[in-house]
């Protein structure tokens, strides 16, 4: 046996491979959504699930990880979820059905969602104390920015290949993950293997709960959200699942998820802000693209290049951010950090439709230097005052949070923008009618030159009539862009207040951990 600190930059490497496969998954698929539509002939509603199943089942495992790590060991669920992750990948590439699709997306969600809290855990470890900071800037290059380049590497492989190899690129890397766990990781010696029955109750109430509610958001917008039955029912059964698996879990001795690190102030706080990063990032890398596709005429490929810049930005600030957090402590960088991304969240809802490369570049770039020394600063101080037996099940409770955080911040993203839209547009078709002078001097220049290009006068009317109202949806639309890009400089300044509970630790002690 060796100290794991002989060999940390290797587990590193092995355990943030895991960690990127399963994060740029989460958003590698939306660009290709249009082709998998067509080509397995879904309809919308349908094809949702692809994304759907996906995310359900990443964040229904996440707090699991401490309950399943003591059944079968750390290393060996690892493994475990990587090769589940990996078939999971190959069968959505071989996939010629939409119901065989979903299928596998879900089995690929099982295997990823837990490598991003196991690698978390593993990672507070394998770093002394000095280095916790380093250790997760390291570890939010692939839980942050893995998002961010899902988008330009899946329209790059959509544009020169086709839909399937978003899914086939995982197949050799998740070998060589296998390979690499097999040889650098094993399980610390305080992990203590557990028998007797599982918490099978709290585990269907979690489920239950959980499933539920990550089904209303991401269906909410499509079924018109209370309108429907079927969301409202299924709202009622998140609410009693998640009331009665919170009351299950801190009243039984043995509970599947530790809810009681909640009650360290600094988790809490964290785990808050974690969330409300989630929700700034999810909800932007749902709308930029939106916005960039359907407003300004970007491909998708170069959609996901004008993204670079927050993505690039935010590589260079977390390890830069993990080297001042032992000099200015958490407080100072989580300020700066929440304070850059509504400044950038700002100037991003004074966008218009003339904007282009150049004023979209400030803003991206001062947004991930923001989301950088946020994440850093958050998650390492959040997990410091946590013991290590409890490190796995704090890991998981904190991604599980920022996950449904971020659902959350994607439905609401979606639902303001339609009705932003809507309302936008129909106070301005009170100013563009039919009736008003402006409107009908403007159909008539445009109707004109369409005229002396050799179009007949109704049809260059008519054309002149679509135009306008084409016109009018796009402002609508960017009016709606903008409204919520201020809300959600408003969320970060609101955050602000949760730093005062944040404390820097002294440090947690280092685990010695048996590799070869």
């Amino acid at each position: 046996m060796r100290n794991i600190s002989a060999n940390k930059w290797l587990l590193t490497l092995t355990v943030m491979l895991g960690t990127m496969m399963n994060a740029i998954d989460t958003s590698i698929v939306n660009v290709a959504i249009p082709y998998i539509k067509g080509n397995l002939g879904a309809s919308v509603e349908e094809i949702s699930w692809v994304i759907t199943g996906y995310i359900l089942s990443n964040v229904i495992i996440m707090p699991l990880i401490a309950m399943v790590s003591a059944r079968i060991g750390r290393r060996n669920f690892y493994l475990t979820s990587v090769v589940v992750f990996t078939a999971g990948s190959l069968l959505c590439g071989l996939a010629s059905n939409l119901p065989l699709l979903v299928f596998a997306r879900i089995l690929q969600g099982i295997g990823g969602g837990a490598l991003g809290p196991l690698s978390q855990s593993i990672m507070r470890e394998s770093f002394p104390a000095e280095q916790q900071g380093t250790a997760m800037g390291i570890f939010g290059l692939g839980v942050v920015v893995g998002p961010a380049l899902g988008p330009t590497l899946g329209g790059w492989l959509v544009d020169h290949f086709s839909w399937p190899w978003i899914f086939y690129i995982n197949i050799p890397l998740g070998i060589l993950n296998v390979l690499m766990v097999l040889r650098y990781l094993h399980d610390p010696p305080y992990l203590e293997r557990e028998r007797g029955r599982m918490d099978l109750a709290g585990l269907a109430l979690l489920i239950t709960g959980l499933g539920a509610l990550q089904i209303v958001l991401e269906q909410g917008e499509r079924r018109a959200w209370f309108d429907s039955g079927v969301i409202v029912s299924l709202c009622v059964l998140a609410l009693t699942g998640m009331a009665l698996f919170t009351f299950r879990e801190l009243t039984i001795e043995r509970p599947a998820v530790d809810l009681s690190l909640m009650r360290d102030r600094n988790f809490a706080s964290g785990v808050l802000i974690s969330g409300l990063l989630g929700m700034g990032l999810y909800s932007s890398m749902f709308l930029l693209p939106l916005f960039l596709q359907q407003l300004l005429g970007y491909s998708a490929f170069d959609a996901g290049l004008t993204l670079m810049p927050r993505s690039v930005a935010m590589g260079l600030t977390l390890p830069v951010a993990g080297r001042l957090y032992n000099r200015l402590g958490p407080r100072v960088l989580v300020s700066a950090g929440l304070t850059c991304s509504a400044v950038s969240f700002i100037l991003m809802s004074r966008m218009s439709l003339d904007s282009g490369y150049a004023d979209l570049f400030l803003t991206q770039a001062l947004q991930g230097i923001g989301f950088g020394m946020t994440f850093v600063s958050v998650s390492t101080t959040a997990l410091a005052s946590i013991e290590r037996p409890k490190m796995m099940a704090a890991s998981g409770l904190y991604n599980v949070f920022r996950q449904v955080f971020g659902s959350v911040g994607v439905a609401v993203a979606a639902t303001l923008f339609t009705r932003g839209q809507n309302s936008c547009r129909a106070l301005m078709m009170e100013h563009v009618s039919l009736s008003n002078p402006a409107a009908l001097t403007w159909i008539g220049k445009v109707s004109g030159a369409l005229v002396n290009r050799g179009t007949d006068l109704i049809t260059a009317r008519a054309k002149a009539a679509g135009m306008l109202e084409n016109l009018v949806m796009r402002q609508a639309a960017m009016l709606s862009f903008n409204r919520i890009f201020f809300l959600m400089a408003f969320l970060f300044v609101i955050a602000l207040p949760l730093v005062l509970l944040l404390r820097k630790q002294g440090g947690a002690e280092v685990a010695e951990v048996a590799i070869d």
